[in-house]
């Protein structure tokens, strides 16, 4: 037992110091030991020839698997990684294949290798790029107040269409090119907005990108139906002693502001036929109408049948 604790007391320091070392060894040796990690890595693919272009977006993604000490793999984030491949000697459009070479990843550090690469061929579409006027297509965000709308007949533009550059059949299948949101949210009144073209993956705008669009709001068109309206008549009966009038109800359809026909009282719709000038018998009469402003029928009133019987005579069949 005195063996062992002199042992442990006598050159501590020189103990202590060749512990130090054996640690620092061990984590030398663990951390230039060589592992094995996956990384997605964005790889961007450009044409050398300028009347080609890629049709698409011209990034694609692969999965390589990467070895190193993991003293550099440890804390490597896909970020870090970049790929470029440049397609080369395309004179017409079509379907072409590569496969992505280690040496064209951009690695942070030469003692990173690549083991493989996932997949392993990548393929992409090849167009002719033209150039081509576009009609803009304003785009609306969300919806006026109550009562209003945008009249989208009346959408005014200028300019109305652009040139645009890009692949041919790309800007041939779009037609049109839209501009950036303009947001009509809680709107009452017309306003004019400046806006740029959206951004459309694979083209470029080549003419001005600015947009002046003038937004109209006017006040949303609605339909109600007002039952059971009574039909008055107007006119002295003189010497008339019996008038009957064989449609006393109305059903009508009105139309006007969403706001006018919300707070429109049945009782403020005057519907009456005028007897004035008519004799003894039976007629056919217009129905009329007085409505208040701003508010319209949908469709034509009907006539009336009016029977009108002096005093004294018989009653009419």
């Amino acid at each position: 037992m005195a063996s062992v604790t002199k042992w442990l007391t006598e050159n501590w320091a020189a103990k202590l110091v060749s512990l130090v070392l054996a640690v620092g060894l061990w984590y030398y040796a663990v951390g230039e030991e060589g592992i094995e990690v996956s990384r997605t890595i964005p790889v961007e693919i450009k044409v050398e020839n300028e009347k080609m272009s890629i049709v698409g977006k011209p990034t694609r993604v692969v999965l390589a698997v990467l070895q190193a000490p993991r003293s550099l793999l440890a804390n490597l984030a896909s970020e870090e990684l970049k790929a470029e491949h440049i397609i080369k000697k395309v004179e017409t459009p079509g379907d072409y294949s590569f496969r992505l070479e280690p040496r064209e990843i951009r690695l942070p550090s030469e003692k990173i290798r690549v083991v493989r690469i996932e997949p392993d061929v990548i393929q992409v579409k090849i167009d002719e790029m033209i150039v081509q006027k576009l009609e803009i297509e304003p785009v609306f965000l969300g919806e006026p107040a109550f009562g209003y709308r945008l009249d989208a007949s009346k959408v005014q533009l200028d300019p109305r269409s652009v040139l645009a550059e890009g692949p041919k059949s790309q800007i041939e299948k779009l037609g049109k090119i839209k501009t950036q949101p303009i947001d009509v949210v809680g709107r009452t009144r017309s306003f004019r907005k400046t806006v740029r073209i959206a951004e459309e993956p694979g083209l470029k705008v080549v003419s001005e990108s600015l947009v002046d669009v003038y937004v109209p709001i006017t006040e949303a068109i609605a339909e109600k139906t007002f039952e059971n309206i009574p039909v008055k008549i107007l006119g002295t009966a003189g010497s008339f002693s019996r008038i009957s009038v064989e449609t006393a109800q109305l059903s009508l359809i009105l139309r006007g502001s969403s706001k006018d026909l919300e707070v429109l009282d049945p009782k403020d719709i005057l519907a009456y036929v005028e007897i004035a000038g008519l004799e003894e018998g039976t007629h056919e009469v217009p129905i009329r109408v007085i409505l208040p402003p701003g508010v319209f029928l949908k469709e034509n009133l009907p006539s009336a049948k009016i029977s009108i019987q002096k005093k004294g005579s018989l009653p009419l069949p």
